[in-house]
This record gives C-alpha cells, sequence and structure tokens, in this order.
C-alpha cells in the first residue's frame, strides 16, 4: 500500500465506521481501537508492512500538530473558569504525572525488566511523541514508548468515563483533567464526547502532562530516583 490515496481513504473510511459504530456502545466500541484493529487486520491480511502503510498516510499524520495546537481554542474559550482553578490544576498536573511515572517504574522494576524498558514504560502517560522522545533521553525505546502511550490513552478513553461515574465525579472540570492527565490526546477525544467544558479541561491537563512528564523523568534521574541518565555519544 504505497499509493498515498489508498492509505488515506483506508484511514478515514476505517475511522468514519469506527465512530458510527462507536454510538452503538461508546463505553466499548472506542473508535480508535476499534479502526486500528480494523487497519491492523487489514495490513496483516494483505501483507503491507507497517511502514509502507505510514509512509503512505503522511498526508494524515502531517495534520496531527496543526490538531494538537487547535486544542488551545477551548481552552482560550474556558480561560476564565480555569484560570479561577489553576493552583489546584497544577498541583494535580504534577502529582498525576509522579504517580504515572513512579507507578510505571517501579512496576517494571518490580517485574525485573531492565533499564532500556523501565525507561521506556515510565513516561506513557504523555503524548507519544513526547513519550517517545522522553524515552529516548532516558536510554529507553522510543517506537516502544510511542506504543504505549497509544494503548495507554485507548485504555483510559474505554475505561476512564465509567470509572470517574462510578467513583461520582460530577464536576466537568475534574472529569476533564483526570482524562487529559491519564489518557493524553485519546482521552481528551472521547472527554469532548462528554461535553465541551469536560474537552477544554481534557485539553489542558494533556498539555500540563506534556511538560510535568519529561520534567519529572530528567529531575529524577538527575537525582538517582529513576533512572540514571545515558553517557553522552
Amino acid at each position: 500500500m504505497s499509493s498515498p490515496l489508498l492509505a488515506v481513504t483506508l484511514t478515514v473510511g476505517v475511522w468514519v465506521v469506527a465512530t458510527r459504530a462507536s454510538r452503538l456502545a461508546p463505553s466499548v466500541l472506542n473508535p480508535v481501537l476499534t479502526s486500528t484493529l480494523v487497519i491492523i487486520g487489514v495490513l496483516l491480511t494483505l501483507g503491507v508492512p507497517t511502514g509502507d502503510y505510514q509512509r503512505a498516510a503522511t498526508p494524515l499524520t502531517f495534520l496531527l500538530a496543526p490538531a494538537v495546537v487547535a486544542l488551545a481554542v477551548p481552552i482560550r474559550q474556558n480561560a476564565r473558569r480555569l484560570l479561577g482553578m489553576l493552583p489546584a490544576i497544577v498541583v494535580s498536573a504534577v502529582a498525576a504525572s509522579a504517580v504515572g511515572l513512579g507507578t510505571a517504574a517501579a512496576t517494571a522494576r518490580v517485574l525485573g525488566a531492565p533499564d532500556f524498558l523501565v525507561a521506556s514504560v515510565a513516561p506513557k502517560h504523555a503524548t507519544s511523541a513526547v513519550a517517545a522522545t522522553t524515552s529516548e533521553a532516558l536510554g529507553g525505546d522510543a517506537s516502544l514508548s510511542a506504543v504505549l502511550a497509544v494503548l495507554t490513552g485507548i485504555l483510559g478513553a474505554v475505561a476512564g468515563p465509567p470509572l470517574l461515574r462510578l467513583l461520582r465525579v460530577s464536576s466537568p472540570e475534574s472529569r476533564g483533567l483526570a482524562m487529559g492527565l491519564a489518557a493524553h490526546a485519546i482521552g481528551t477525544s472521547r472527554a469532548f464526547d462528554t461535553s465541551h467544558r469536560d474537552g477544554s479541561s481534557s485539553a489542558l491537563g494533556m498539555a500540563l502532562a506534556a511538560l510535568a512528564v519529561p520534567l519529572l523523568a530528567v529531575g529524577l534521574s538527575l537525582t538517582g530516583l529513576l533512572l540514571p541518565l545515558p553517557a553522552p555519544r
């Protein structure tokens, strides 16, 4: 599948169908998870290498950067409400990022994972691009970190809303912030399905996690609490 037209048509077509199917069971049929599984199945069936598909789908991946920047719009629209909660939001973001890093790294350590795997797992609560860059700085595998970040986002988007309902979290800002900090972009997309206030808070949480996770990871590594930074090449 070297043709961009075929790759884009496949991706967009599967996404449209998956999005419509998700309306039947939003808590189970997450469009990101469904479309990912379908595309993987198509590539395996046709024997198409993932690298060929990724290169052909470049027109879509190029749009990711402006799409992420566009998330600043809902944050700006709810700026007054969010600014009133800013101290609590910042503290929550730092605490959530530290817990995410710490629990992931500790779990990997307990299971006997080598240093490079610990470094790959630790930053998974940031967006895939940030997780990959952070992992590389710590001596981990950037590709593995990106995959883990996507899986974390999918899991958060699927399990997050019912868990928040179970915990009786009623504030849109609290729900959205939790989704953005735990499940970054994919969780933010799911939060917008709930309400605009949920989505804008989630977008802010995602942005704060993208700042806090690498800073905490490098800081903890410098103190020796996470991993020693690799020697410069």
